[in-house]
């Protein structure tokens, strides 16, 4: 394959990531077909997987090609320690906004760093309690009770209010930021990050499924999918499983729907996305809901099974078109859009990834880099994890062979693997050394991951 970044530095370059966004959905016609058109049309990777199972973990990976383990703490350092795309792209001339209603995509995990627009999420009745009552105070328990309880379970039956806002108003947002540019001035990297393929499950009502069995509404789809993802599936109905799995089929359809009129209703017509820029489609990582019994998780977190970290990741724009098989995973993001750009980064050393566009060659295994001590690797043929939890049962030293077969005994792959992933996380601890982020036993981090479903 030729260069396609060659002497250039004037491509547009978009970015679509749908959060918790399974890779078998992003490429099956009869859920998401835009995305799978795309898929077929462009530069498709049909094995590529997150680094992490779930955001805080993954987006080191995705806007710095860093592992999280490289980074003291959560999000990336306020300056200095890494380099972000948009830190690349800006000093090569670009204009860079963010979007997304996830709270650890946003200032406060520093991922604004190279864009001078967008915002990290909308503020709720809770965050501006919080600024004036003490969150451990009973004020504040009983006031966030009333919140999701009464006050979001109402607002959800009587209007189209979402948990997250929603993919129409995320484009909303970014076509008012382009709107006020013109696509022949000059560059712009546009990153659009959208829940709503996270739960809780709740779609607008005209995408809301006809043979739900358990639920009749919104607010009735957000509370049950609320209550099966807090509970694992635990104690919830076969009917009560469908109905979630339904639920969350019908927010990848309404996403796939909202991306489509975006891109060629909006982004196309008015120029900002021509044969000559770069449009990407992935996820930060997947979603168990099909094999949640043999995991304990319905949702996602530090699981490194295929349900939870297989992702959709396709380059569409001035590459060929292919499907190649190799394993990838997104901490390559960064280096092959540099590279699609012909952007020479001046701390390119502080990228652990590698372009993807030299075609396919022999690689090392992919690092599975999560939290709480959370380590693996994906051979081409065996995976092996440090630690592997299990509904009630913790496995150390877990070993798969092909896909997600758990097996016994190891053999030289998997001894190969283990080392490999020593390598990775003596190099890592190296690195962490100057780059501190934001503290891990924060009360910041705790909340945002109370919102985000991740503890109770």
């Amino acid at each position: 394959m030729s260069d396609p970044g060659a002497g250039t530095t004037d491509r547009n370059v978009i970015i679509i990531s749908g959060d918790s966004l399974r890779y078998d959905r992003a490429t099956d016609p009869e859920v998401m077909p835009y995305l799978t058109r795309r898929a077929e049309e462009g530069l498709h990777f049909t094995n590529a997987v997150s680094n992490a199972g779930f955001t805080p973990g993954s987006f080191p990976s995705m806007m710095a090609s860093r592992y999280p383990s490289s980074i003291d703490g959560i999000g990336i350092p306020e300056e200095d320690g890494v380099t972000t795309l948009a830190e690349e792209l800006s000093r090569a001339g670009y204009e860079c906004g963010v979007w997304s209603d996830n709270k650890f995509v946003g200032p406060d995990y520093n991922y604004d760093r190279g864009y001078a627009t967008g915002s990290g999420y909308e503020t709720s009745v809770r965050d501006k309690v919080r600024e004036y009552v003490d969150e451990s105070s009973h004020l504040f328990k009983l006031l966030e009770f009333s919140y999701m309880q009464v006050w979001q379970r109402v607002k959800n039956a009587l209007t189209e209010s979402h948990y997250y806002s929603t993919a129409a108003e995320l484009n909303g947002r970014a076509r008012s930021w382009l709107d006020d540019r013109d696509p022949d001035s000059g560059p712009v990297h546009l990153w659009l990050h959208y829940m709503d393929s996270h739960h809780p499950y709740e779609p607008p009502a005209d995408w809301m499924p006809d043979d739900l069995e358990t639920v009749s509404n919104r607010s009735e789809a957000n509370n049950l999918t609320r209550r099966v993802c807090k509970r694992d599936g635990e104690g919830c109905t076969d009917a009560e499983i469908r109905d979630a799995v339904r639920l969350y089929d019908a927010e990848c359809a309404y996403l796939d729907e909202q991306i489509e009129s975006f891109v060629e209703e909006y982004l196309v017509p008015e120029g900002w996305l021509t044969e000559d820029d770069v449009l990407v489609i992935t996820s930060d990582h997947g979603e168990i809901i099909e094999a949640y019994e043999t995991w304990g998780e319905f949702g996602h977190g530090n699981f490194f099974c295929e349900e939870c970290t297989r992702v959709p990741l396709v380059f569409d724009g001035p590459v060929e078109p292919d499907e190649r098989d190799e394993q990838v995973s997104l901490v390559d993001l960064v280096p092959t859009l540099l590279d699609l750009c012909g952007v020479d980064s001046p701390v390119e050393d502080l990228l652990m990834g590698r372009s993807l566009l030299g075609g396919p060659e022999d690689t090392d295994p992919v690092f599975y880099d999560g939290t709480l001590d959370f380590h693996g690797a994906r051979g081409a043929d065996a995976k092996r994890f440090n630690t592997e939890a299990v509904g009630d049962d913790t496995y150390l030293n877990t070993e798969y062979g092909g896909g997600d077969e758990r097996i016994v005994d190891g053999d030289e792959r998997h001894d190969h693997l283990d080392l490999f992933v020593q390598e990775r996380l003596a190099t890592c601890a190296e690195l962490a050394e100057d780059t501190k982020a934001i503290d891990p036993d924060s009360l910041q981090v705790e909340q945002h991951m109370k919102d985000l479903g991740y503890l109770e």
